[in-house]
């Protein structure tokens, strides 16, 4: 992780296209959002280190298998009262909304443009 200009370089370890790490890695840029910090990733990460005690490794987040953090934290997600009674509401079975779903589902939708047409249906009056 380094800073290039105004962004914020990272480096991935394990990318899907290249799990033996054999090709050069090219960075992922991180830009601050000034107008809403409230979704800024820089800000986010500024409170992430504040909070968080780090050991003596050099790992930003802790434990060697990040996958299955991610994965019970999901399932305590679904688990909630008010997602599972939302959940069942829609008829959705909560053990079939596995990790990829939550990536890749999620990104797919808002980057389809389907999320403004949703917004304005939802709060707009009808034409």
């Amino acid at each position: 992780m380094e800073w290039r200009g105004d962004a914020l370089q990272i480096y991935f370890a394990h990318m899907k296209n290249d799990q033996g790490g054999d090709r050069p890695r090219d960075p992922r840029h991180i830009y601050a959002n000034p107008l809403q910090p409230s979704i800024c990733p820089i800000v986010a990460l500024g409170i992430y280190w504040a909070v968080s005690n780090f050991g003596d490794g050099d790992l930003l987040f802790p434990g060697s298998n990040q996958y299955e953090r991610f994965r019970k934290c999901w399932l305590r997600l679904l688990a909630q009262e008010s997602v599972a009674t939302e959940l069942q509401r829609q008829g959705i079975v909560a053990t079939e909304l596995g990790t990829h779903f939550m990536r890749k589902g999620s990104a797919t939708f808002c980057s389809s443009g389907r999320l403004v047409a949703w917004r304005c249906s939802k709060h707009l009056p009808p034409i």
